[in-house]
């Protein structure tokens, strides 16, 4: 409970949404813990039909609609990180590309843009696949 309090000032926060099970728990936790306005932030990597979904959820949640940001990063990740990727022959294993996980630089880097635009003082991403929360927090806008 203690780290709670130390956090009690955060009135904004900007998280990482895919509408799935993990966000949105993470999503609703955040609006009960810290009575904070919520900003989500989903990447279309080219997921395609599951972006309007994720919309309609945080919707649901109550998020404003101006704080619903869904950007097209399909351009800058393709270029920026597959084919480097592949160019680089990366493989996780000896035998499967990297996937999701190469996009999360990507991810990062868009929603520390979100934080600096908004003026938040924390981002929040899940990462489920190691059932792990990581955030950065700050009191000035990240650079």
């Amino acid at each position: 409970m203690e780290k709670y309090k130390r956090m009690s000032e955060i009135k904004k926060v900007v998280l990482a949404y895919s509408g799935g099970l993990d966000t949105s728990v993470i999503l609703k936790w955040l609006q009960d813990t810290y009575q904070c306005e919520v900003v989500t932030f989903t990447a279309d990597l080219g997921q395609g039909e599951e972006l309007e979904p994720a919309r309609q959820k945080a919707l649901k949640f109550g998020i404003k609609p101006e704080n619903i940001f869904i950007d097209d990063l399909r351009e800058e990740f393709v270029r920026d990180f597959v084919f480097p990727m592949f160019r680089a022959n990366t493989v996780y294993e000896g035998e499967y590309l990297l996937g999701t996980s190469i996009a999360r630089p990507l991810i990062a880097k868009r929603l520390i843009d979100i934080v600096n635009k908004t003026a938040h003082r924390l981002s929040l991403t899940a990462q489920p696949a190691r059932a792990t929360t990581r955030y950065v927090s700050s009191s000035a806008p990240m650079r």
